[in-house]
Formats: structure tokens, C-alpha cells, sequence
């Protein structure tokens, strides 16, 4: 047999030694190199004894006498190889077990089947084009696979990762890739397509290749692929890449890192300056060096720990960034205190992008699923209620299209909304009292988070068994006594009269809004970055002033001020239109007839009996939506996301 596949085939669990360091060892490790390394290289020149080349100790051959040689596998790389066949002959070597590598033979495959997944639609000419060294390691891989398979993201991803103005389209992708000659397929990603267990299910590839080492599922999918008997190689750079996109792989991991978690460096060198520089909104706690000589010292505004610190931190709520090009050693080191979530700087961009976003979809997919199970439970809650007792209420905004559109909620949505008369409410909120402060249901007005905190002017329905990663509460984080954090809810849009004399009306919306900046003094965070772009310097200047102002006056004071204002027309007969104070600050003088919602008329949601508005076209062109027609349509890629994810912070139907 002279095939090298034979050899590779029967070496899983054996010791590849290379023989010879000139050209011919080059030529190897150039394409064996990544997926058969040697243990070591031998040659007979003693003047090379002991150096090092390609990472590889060069020794002496008759390092093989002493040798398991039944786990050996020698491969020849030298010209004139005959010399040295009879000389591993007289060391006894097993001629099965030697391989003479020849430049002029085709490549000997090492895999059945290679796969890896990768962003190419900007790449395409340089997938395809051989001279183009920066996708090499691609091709590299797919010269020793006898059949090399590129996943590539479907549509929704792409939209999701760089909204639709990147142009991206999988199919035409698809036919353009398969014209290069070393592609023997593609296949499309969809959300659990990019995790390679997933994948791996679908192909059944024996070798893999990955672009980061993605933390703990990094780890989880070693241990997989290692029960499967595939290898999963490494196709990570020696060094931190610039950035070449908006949306960067580490943009990516810091996003998916919950508020609540604690961020910590490991490392004080050039790449944590680096790290401090480029990502300024994460605030690590501290840092972590291995070098004891540094601890107690600044690191920029950071205290240097021991990596013996991690001892005393909660696993599940600490994240490391890892700073540095060879991980090893400090993956090594969490380790032995705790089974950390990390993050790496250094990663292949157009792989690791996608690895991450595949394990940030995992969470998001299941914190879809099981949310919608709560808020089913609070839909049927809550409008069992209202049945028993003959309340008026309707499913409005973006429940709504689930109903209409889906009978069900929006696929990728993560809240309810319902809107009630303020007669109905009323009688609602004596009823709540009773059954709604319970350990499964409890009822809390906007005005009874506790600690002086206000948040927004939402009464909702809490389900108190579950808690679920979301952002909705996080500008009274740690302020607020209620226990709301990271609960799902029910929004209850109350609906007072609007004035009919729409100077007045106006009047008395300028007034809400103008308290309502005021109330915001009363949040632990105040983050005005959201407003950029959307309101002038001036306006940001006064809602600046009116917010310090405002938190010198009590909460209790302010929301009745509030309140006062929003029910200033509630008895007036000739109110023909409603209007919600409880809706954002920036459109609550919308008014909306009283004929678009009447008595309210069956619909289904998840299969339960619920309300909608009579004329549901007219009130979505009034919410400003659009009519009915367009919002059967669904919505572009980009924003179908649930809108209350901790990190996310889109509105389900724009």
C-alpha cells in the first residue's frame, strides 16, 4: 500500500513522526500539517538536532529504537528515500506502518467528508479564486477531504446579522459557489443549522472546521465530535484580525452577556489595552493576571487580581474576556476554579461569527419557546377573568397581527398587549386584590415598583414562577423593590377619554409628557444614548434638566400630577376617541376612535377565545402601522426578534 489515506485511516489513535525537515517536510505540514501533526520529526543530519521547525522538536532517529513503534507512524519526507526505508528496516519498523510522501503523486485525502460554514457573499471572488491566499485555510482543508461541504447562512440570518441593505441572497450565493471547482456542495443555515452537533446530524462529516473557541459550548461540541469521531480542527488565526464588518464577532458575545453577569479580564497586556479601547461600553469588574508580581496594581481604572479570585465567584453569573493570542494556558486556568463562560479576541471572522451567533440563537430560540408557554398561561389568566366578570378588552399592536396574521402570537414577539376601557380597568383592579397577589399571579401598577423607582406608566399581570433573561426592567434595575426583574408580564394599555377640542387635548399631552421626563429622575439608569438621532440637542438638553429636577419631587406626587392630566376628560359625554397614557412618551397624544374598538369580536390566540377591536384596519393606520393589508405581510429579516430579549431593542412591526 503507498496510499497516505491508508495510513491516516488506521492513525486515529496513534503517533505520526515525520522523517526529513527539508522541502519535502515543508510540503507535509503545508497540507497534512493542520489535521496529522507529527508528535516529532527525526533526521539524520546531526547539525539540526534539538532545533525546533514548525513548532516540531527535530531529533535524532534513533530516538525510534526506543520507540512504541507498533504506534508509530512514519512518514518519509525526503527525496532519496530508499536509504532510508533500509534504514528504518534495520530498527525494525513494520513497513505497514511507513509512508514515502511523493511530491508528484495527487494529494492523498485524510477525511471522507470536510465541512465548514462561512460568510462568503462579500468573498465570493475569493472562494472561488485560487491565486487569493485569504481564504486559504478553506481550501487547504478541502484538499485533503474527498468531499469538502460550505455551509453558508440562509437569508433570515443574514438579515438578522447586517439588516437587508447588505443585498444578501443564499440561492444566487449557492449557484456562484458551486462553479468553483474544490466546492462540492453547499448547503443553507438556518438558526439550528449553525450549530455543528446540528449540522453534524444532517452530513455526518468526520472533520470539521471552526473559525473561535466559543466558551463553553466550544467545549461542549469538542467533547461531541470527539465521541463521534470526528476532528474538529482549528482554523483560528495567530493573531487578532482587524475588524472588516460592523457587526464584529465580540460586538456579538458582549451583547449576549446579561446585565447581571459579572465581566472580568484575563490579561494586562497589549491586547486588554486593545480590548479597553475598542469596546468602551463593557465594564469588567477587575482583571486577572498570572504574573503575581502584578496583583494590587491599576490596570487603566481596574484592580489586578490573582486568577485565584475566580475561586470565590459565582460560575454561572462570571464572563472572562480572554486577552491574549494562545488561550491555552488561561482556559487551563479558569478551569481549575469553576466551569467559566469565556470569550477569546482572536477568531477567524467569517466562521466565528457565525458560531457565535448560533449559540446566542440557542438561547434566544428557548427563550422564545418557553416564554410563549408563560404568557399563554397569563392570556388565559387574564381573560378568564375578564369573561367571568363581563370586562371589555381587546388584543392590540403587535398581539394583534399574531392573531390575525397567525392565530397564535408573532412567531419571534415576546409580550402581550391588551387594552381596556378605564371603567373596566377599574372594576379589573378590584378584582386583582384578591386573585392576582398570589405566588403564580401577581398584579403590580406602574406606580408600586417600590423604592421610588419608575419605570414607565404600565400597569401589568406578572407570572411569579419563571424568570426569563429580559431588558425590560433594567432602567430600575437594583432600584425597584418589586419583584419584577427577568419575570414575563402582560402589558394592560389603560385608555381614557381624549378632549375632543384638540387644542386642549394637545395641552394636556404636553403636560403628561413634560411630567414624565420628570418621573424619569426616578430611574437608576438613565441612558440617553437611545434618544440620539431621534430628538434635537436642545430637547436632549431639557429632558436632561427636567429628569435631575424631577428627582427631587416623590414618585407618589408625580405619577398623580401624571394622571390627573390623562383623566382630565373622562367625563366628558361628547369624548368620541380614546387615547393611552401608558404607551411611549413619544406618541400618547394619538387618539383613537371608540368605533374602532365597539364591543370587540372573537379571535383565536394559541387555540384560547379572545377580543379583538371591531375594526382592527382602522386602528392599526392610526397606531401608524399601516393598514390591515400590509400587515398580513410578514416583516423584513432584520427585525424578527423578539423585541423585550435582554439583548435586543427593536419594536416587533416596524
Amino acid at each position: 500500500m503507498t496510499d497516505l489515506f491508508d495510513l491516516f485511516e488506521n492513525s486515529k489513535d496513534s503517533k505520526i513522526v515525520l522523517f526529513g525537515s527539508g522541502r519535502f517536510a515543508e510540503y507535509y505540514m503545508d497540507i497534512y500539517g493542520d489535521y496529522r501533526r507529527p508528535l516529532y520529526m527525526v533526521d539524520n543530519n546531526v547539525d539540526v538536532h534539538g532545533c525546533e521547525k514548525f513548532g516540531l522538536t527535530i531529533k535524532s532517529p534513533e530516538v525510534l529504537r526506543h520507540a512504541n513503534t507498533g504506534r508509530l507512524r512514519i512518514i518519509v519526507a525526503i527525496k532519496d528515500h530508499e536509504p532510508i526505508l533500509a534504514q528504518l528496516s534495520d530498527m525494525g519498523i513494520d513497513p505497514e506502518n511507513i509512508r514515502v510522501l511523493k511530491k508528484d503523486k495527487p494529494i492523498s485525502p485524510v477525511f471522507d467528508m470536510g465541512y465548514a460554514m462561512a460568510i462568503a457573499d462579500d468573498k465570493i471572488g475569493e472562494f472561488c479564486n485560487p491565486e487569493t491566499a485569504a481564504l486559504s485555510h478553506y481550501r487547504k482543508f478541502a484538499r485533503v477531504c474527498r468531499r469538502f461541504v460550505l455551509g453558508i447562512p440562509d437569508d433570515v440570518i443574514m438579515g438578522r446579522l447586517f439588516t437587508e441593505a447588505r443585498g444578501y441572497n443564499s440561492q444566487i450565493l449557492t449557484q456562484s459557489l458551486l462553479q468553483s471547482e474544490w466546492i462540492d456542495d453547499v448547503v443553507t443555515l438556518d438558526y439550528a443549522g449553525l450549530r455543528y452537533p446540528n449540522i453534524h446530524k444532517d452530513l455526518q462529516f468526520d472533520a470539521c472546521l471552526y473559525g473561535s473557541r466559543y466558551g463553553d459550548t466550544f467545549e461542549k461540541d469538542c467533547r461531541y465530535f470527539n465521541e463521534n469521531g470526528v476532528a474538529f480542527i482549528s482554523a483560528v488565526p495567530e493573531r487578532r484580525l482587524p475588524r472588516v464588518d460592523a457587526v464584529d464577532t465580540l460586538d456579538l458575545a458582549l451583547d449576549d452577556i446579561h446585565q447581571t453577569k459579572k465581566i472580568v479580564l484575563f490579561g494586562t497586556g497589549l491586547y486588554a489595552k486593545k480590548f479597553l479601547e475598542e469596546y468602551p461600553k463593557c465594564q469588567p469588574q477587575y482583571a486577572i493576571d498570572s504574573n503575581s508580581e502584578r496583583e494590587g496594581e491599576l490596570f487603566g481604572n481596574l484592580r489586578i487580581k490573582s486568577p485565584a479570585t475566580l475561586s470565590g465567584e459565582d460560575a454561572d453569573n462570571t464572563v472572562l474576556i480572554l486577552c491574549a493570542k494562545d488561550t491555552d494556558e488561561m482556559i487551563e486556568t479558569i478551569h481549575r476554579y469553576g466551569d467559566f463562560r469565556y470569550v477569546t479576541m482572536v477568531y477567524r471572522h467569517e466562521m466565528s461569527l457565525l458560531e457565535m451567533f448560533g449559540v446566542a440563537q440557542e438561547k434566544e430560540q428557548a427563550y422564545i419557546r418557553d416564554s410563549h408557554e408563560i404568557l399563554y398561561k397569563l392570556v388565559k389568566e387574564f381573560t378568564d377573568v375578564c369573561h367571568e366578570n363581563n370586562l371589555r378588552y381587546y388584543v392590540i399592536c403587535g398581539s394583534l397581527i399574531g392573531v390575525l396574521r397567525h392565530e397564535d402570537m408573532v412567531p419571534w414577539d415576546d409580550d402581550v398587549d391588551i387594552a381596556m376601557p378605564r371603567s373596566d380597568y377599574n372594576k379589573l383592579r378590584k378584582i386583582t386584590k384578591k386573585r392576582w397577589n398570589t405566588d403564580t399571579f401577581k398584579f403590580i401598577d406602574y406606580k408600586s415598583l417600590g423604592g421610588g423607582a419608575f419605570l414607565d406608566c404600565m400597569p401589568r399581570l406578572f407570572y411569579m414562577k419563571a424568570k426569563f433573561p429580559t431588558r425590560v426592567f433594567k432602567k430600575v434595575y437594583g432600584k425597584a423593590k418589586a419583584d419584577v426583574a427577568d419575570r414575563m408580564f402582560l402589558d394592560i394599555y389603560v385608555m381614557d377619554n381624549a378632549h375632543p377640542n384638540t387644542g386642549l387635548h394637545n395641552f394636556c399631552m404636553g403636560c403628561m409628557k413634560g411630567i414624565y421626563n420628570l418621573c424619569m429622575g426616578h430611574r437608576s439608569v438613565r441612558d440617553y444614548s437611545e434618544y440620539e438621532g431621534y430628538v434635537s440637542k436642545g430637547t436632549m438638553a431639557l429632558m436632561k434638566t427636567l429628569n435631575s429636577i424631577g428627582s427631587l419631587f416623590p414618585i407618589r406626587f408625580l405619577t398623580g400630577m401624571y394622571e390627573l392630566f390623562g383623566r382630565s376628560a373622562n367625563l366628558n359625554s361628547r369624548a368620541d376617541s380614546y387615547f393611552m397614557s401608558a404607551c411611549a412618551i413619544t406618541c400618547i397624544e394619538k387618539r383613537f376612535k371608540k368605533d374602532f374598538f365597539g364591543d370587540g369580536k372573537p379571535g383565536k390566540l394559541h387555540g384560547m377565545d379572545v377580543k379583538v377591536p371591531d375594526d382592527p384596519d382602522s386602528l392599526f393606520a392610526a397606531m401608524g402601522y399601516g393598514g390591515l393589508a400590509s400587515i398580513m405581510n410578514l416583516p423584513r429579516y432584520s427585525i424578527r426578534k423578539p423585541s423585550h430579549y435582554f439583548n435586543c431593542d427593536i419594536e416587533i412591526w416596524r
